[in-house]
């Protein structure tokens, strides 16, 4: 009786929960609608661009560290980093500026977690994340699975660097690997940007479009390869 009571309970907190969150959001949506209609202007992209050739090189240097941090934080969302540098700098700039801050910042986490070890993650919240990568450490074909698994769309890639600084890859090969599977990544979402403040929405609903399909299918896929990796129990489709 009282288990059955709690459960009612728990459901009802979690309808709650999502209707408030869901409220949130519609208030949120409308805030930001004046926002969004400016953006649409024509106007709109030579506003911006005026704006980041008065920003020079600190504007760079901005979205460079802004890019790093993205890689650090991990939990940060890359999307909304690599679109605003599309957004600012074009496709190809935008794509150059985001590669070198994933660069730099995977490198430095990658020496840091090989520096410390697992002992330094064993009591924090990312360790039960790492734990479901815990294969990689007697994967075989190594190199082969961490070019894979950063090449599909919607994996955790910035959780992946602690990933792999835990397991025997090298520094070089880790960097080389993933810097280059991350590129079809980075540059359907610098294109968008790109697309964006020139004013061609239609082609940048497009590319949203493809990526999110990309990007649901990519996180099936991933999701099948861990539970079949960890010996997990298929879920039902």
């Amino acid at each position: 009786m009282n288990s059955h009571k709690k459960t009612n309970q728990n459901g009802g907190g979690r309808r709650l929960l999502l209707a408030l969150g869901a409220a949130f959001f519609l208030i949120l949506c409308l805030l930001c609608l004046p926002v969004i209609r400016w953006m649409l202007r024509p106007e709109f992209g030579p506003w911006l661009r005026e704006r980041v050739d008065r920003l020079g090189v600190w504007g760079i240097l901005a979205m460079l560290l802004l890019q790093v941090l993205q890689i650090v934080v991990a939990i940060i969302p890359g999307e909304p980093v690599e679109l605003a540098a599309g957004t600012m700098y074009g496709a190809l700039g935008g794509l150059i500026l985001c590669l070198t801050g994933i660069l730099l910042g995977s490198a430095g986490v990658f020496w840091t977690v090989r520096r410390r070890g697992r002992e330094a993650f064993i009591r924090t919240p990312l360790w039960q994340k790492l734990q479901r990568y815990s294969f990689l450490q007697d994967e075989t074909r190594l190199e082969a699975m961490v070019f894979l698994l950063y090449l599909i769309p919607g994996t955790p890639k910035d959780i992946l660097v602690y990933v792999c600084g835990l397991s025997g890859i090298s520094m070089s090969r880790f960097l080389l690997l993933s810097t280059l599977a991350r590129i079809p990544s980075v540059v359907t979402s610098t294109w968008a940007g790109a697309s964006f403040a020139g004013g061609d929405h239609l082609l940048t609903l497009g590319i949203f479009a493809a990526t999110g399909l990309l990007g649901l299918l990519g996180i099936a896929f991933h999701n099948r390869l861990l539970a079949r990796k960890n010996g997990e129990p298929r879920q039902p489709s």
